[in-house]
């Protein structure tokens, strides 16, 4: 007798049949700890027991995007499990014929050998999720899989989610110059301003745009590729993939994913597995990313200061160093000591951070093109300071985490400041990658980045460090990660 039977619901669900016992171990195999579980009040009060679900024991309705991890999982516990739909998860494609198609879809371009087979990797798992390091060409990558989709295949809706407004222009722009003729023939855009008529193939929009439609607006298209896939945690993300009924090609692109299980879980359950992979230190070794170096400055503050601050919140240390006036000398450092034509990103979290950066900088540097980028920046505005750049010799763009940590492409770019504190693996990393592109004007690029040091010795002479302190310590391990060189500087403010 079968153990388990899975039969095919749609293209989003599974339909498990099995007896209790073995419905009760997989709701416990698909489940994981939430990310702070222990600090959530559900949990404190016993209202939840802190665990992330995907499959529901009731329904026995299993995420298309795990079924792989259940027949492992089949075969490490010995179960037999019965399948008749095997072949809707992989398609045949001949490699040579293939990359001729390919090569005729770009023209200003050569298709390097790790696009084509992430491309085919796509094309032929149809789920998945292609694990490529920013700068990577991951956009190259998504114009090549709707072009054939929509030539070989003869789909005729898909999906392109992408994570912000700029993003959608930028990705845009990015397909006419691979060579997407009469592109306004088959690509229309949605967000804020934009508005399409939905009777094109192509559709680019973010999940924030799509979070008002129907369920069955999205049960149209039969391809959904979201760019910066590690957001598809979030529920209004999650939500639009699992409505995506008939979408027979579900397809993830990013440069990093989260380390937490729980948030794996669900990227997983409704896009699948990494089918591709790629890091950053393989493509600078084969000189396809500029070379790069990490400067730790650590900014040692005041002995008075620290004994008067040392028992802070961590947001009332963050507010604090923010708004510590001497700290902005540390930028007037970086600036001094680099070259007077080189173009500068400058990174921080809070809203009133970055206007009083931005005043300090244009008083001090008067004659420099200081830019903004922020939620304040309307997209247009933002995609052309992304693009004049490339005509700017010593500008600096200041600019928040948010609308820059993911995507954004500016090659003429020779150092990044990482100005405001993060412990975000995702955040840190996508932050590095906006400067790793290459550019005739620069051989290496240097991430700067600011430690906050307020450490203290305790009576029994331990070092007490503090939260920024604690936080550059879990960066330096995504350093290490990646194989990234670093260096460090101390200075006293």
């Amino acid at each position: 007798m079968t153990d388990i039977i899975i039969e095919k619901n749609n293209e989003s669900y599974v339909q498990l049949h099995c007896n209790e016992e073995i419905n009760h171990e997989i709701n416990n195999l698909f489940s994981a700890f939430a990310a702070g579980y222990r600090f959530n009040p559900r949990y404190v009060n016993r209202l939840w027991d802190g665990r992330v679900r995907v499959y529901s024991p009731i329904t026995q309705l299993l995420p298309i995007g795990l079924v792989s991890n259940l027949m492992k999982w089949c075969d490490s516990k010995k179960y037999t499990y019965k399948m008749d739909f095997f072949d809707d998860f992989t398609d045949e494609i001949d490699k040579d014929e293939l990359r001729e198609t390919i090569n005729g879809y770009v023209k200003k371009f050569d298709v390097r050998d790790y696009q084509f087979k992430a491309v085919y990797e796509a094309l032929t798992n149809k789920k998945g999720i292609l694990l490529s390091c920013t700068g990577s060409g991951k956009s190259l990558m998504i114009y090549c899989i709707f072009r054939y989709l929509l030539e070989k295949k003869k789909l005729k809706h898909l999906l392109l989610i992408v994570p912000n407004t700029s993003l959608v222009e930028q990705m845009y722009t990015d397909f006419i110059d691979y060579g997407w003729d009469n592109i306004e023939e088959s690509v229309e855009l949605l967000y804020s301003g934009k508005k399409p008529t939905y009777r094109l193939p192509v559709l680019i929009s973010t999940w924030q745009s799509l979070q008002t439609q129907d369920k069955s607006f999205f049960e149209r298209y039969d391809c959904v590729l979201v760019d910066e896939c590690q957001q598809s945690k979030a529920n209004v993300l999650s939500k639009i993939l699992k409505a995506s009924f008939n979408a027979e090609y579900k397809i993830g692109t990013t440069g990093t994913l989260p380390k937490e299980l729980s948030d794996q879980l669900i990227i997983n359950s409704v896009i699948g597995n990494v089918i591709f992979e790629l890091k950053s230190s393989q493509l600078i070794d084969e000189g396809y990313l500029s070379k790069m170096s990490v400067a730790g400055i650590f900014l040692k503050y005041p002995d008075e200061f620290i004994a008067e601050n040392k028992n802070r919140t961590y947001q009332e240390e963050v507010k604090m160093v923010e708004e510590y006036e001497k700290r902005n000398d540390v930028l007037k450092f970086i600036i001094d000591h680099s070259k007077p034509t080189d173009n500068m990103l400058v990174l921080l979290t809070h809203k009133a951070h970055l206007q009083s950066t931005i005043e300090y900088l244009k008083k001090l540097y008067p004659d420099r093109n200081i830019s903004e980028i922020s939620g304040d920046i309307k997209t247009k505005a933002r995609e052309n300071i992304r693009t004049g750049i490339e005509n700017e010799e010593g500008s600096i763009i200041v600019a928040t985490y948010k609308t820059m940590s993911a995507g954004i492409n500016i090659p003429k770019l020779h150092s990044v400041v990482l100005y405001s504190n993060s412990k975000s693996r995702i955040q840190v990393l996508q932050s590095i990658g906006r400067g790793l592109r290459l550019h005739k004007t620069k051989n290496k690029v240097i991430i700067y980045d600011i430690i906050d040091d307020l450490s203290y010795k305790t009576r029994t002479g331990k070092t007490k460090k503090n939260y920024c302190m604690q936080h550059y310590d879990e960066r330096l391990e995504f350093y290490k990660e990646q194989n990234f060189p670093v260096i460090t500087i101390n200075r006293n403010i």
